[in-house]
């Protein structure tokens, strides 16, 4: 773990009960970096890492990847059991009714039920929270060279101008991202270069999946910098009005 890693205190709610939960579950047994260095995780060290903190819900790959070393076992996957799920598709892989697939299954339930009520939670205080005015902002520089990194892997697949082909229904959300409305979470990168990479033979998928990673974070902490720039300016505005 990190230097004086931040310790979730499970009195504080279910989010750090969670965390703390899933620190016990792991005393013991292979490490954060080993899990991160490990040819088939998609999920990056700081994230794993930040999975164990409690200050926020992790994304659903990032717990998975622990609950997949920690909770299941990878020796007794079967790896001719064949899944649609991104995410959560390794449990199918387990013996039916072994310690690992019971116990996975749990730790998985126990997340989409975290999941479900850290969502209504925040849905609620979005409720009662007065929001200050909205403000308008261009595409931060930091966003523009995600999208150029995302074109140049679609670029790379030869199907750029076919977009359809490569994504198919999920092609509007892939030109969201484009036009700079959205960007993409960490779930979303990893199917989208998963599905580039059948189409470029020599792509390292894992790099590719961290390089992008690194480049959607990079983009939402610059979009949330200029939104406080605008709304201070705003404010100083109205201040002077």
């Amino acid at each position: 773990m990190p230097a004086r890693p931040r310790i979730p205190d499970p009195r504080k709610g279910a989010l750090e009960k969670f965390a703390f939960d899933l620190r016990q579950l792991g005393a013991g047994k292979v490490a954060v970096s080993w899990i991160a260095s490990q040819e088939d995780t998609e999920v990056s060290r700081p994230a794993l890492y930040a999975a164990l903190s409690g200050t926020r819900l992790p994304q659903g790959m990032t717990v998975s990847t622990l609950l997949r070393w920690w909770a299941g076992n990878p020796d007794e996957e079967n790896p001719d059991v064949r899944s649609r799920d991104p995410i959560w598709g390794w449990i199918q892989r387990l013996p039916a009714g072994s310690d690992a697939h019971t116990q996975a299954t749990e730790w998985k339930q126990r997340y989409l039920r975290l999941s479900r009520d850290e969502s209504k939670r925040r849905s609620a205080k979005n409720r009662a929270w007065k929001p200050t005015p909205p403000v308008q902002i261009d595409t931060p520089r930091e966003q523009h060279l995600l999208i150029e990194q995302i074109k140049d892997l679609i670029e790379r697949t030869g199907l750029s101008q076919d977009m359809w082909l490569l994504f198919g229904p999920e092609t509007l959300r892939i030109e969201r991202y484009l036009s700079g409305r959205v960007i993409p979470d960490d779930v979303s990168i990893f199917q989208d270069v998963k599905r580039c990479a059948e189409f470029i033979p020599d792509l390292h998928r894992k790099e590719e999946t961290y390089r992008l990673y690194a480049a959607a974070e990079i983009a939402r902490r610059a979009r949330v910098r200029e939104r406080r720039i605008a709304r201070n300016a705003s404010s100083a505005r109205r201040g002077r009005g």
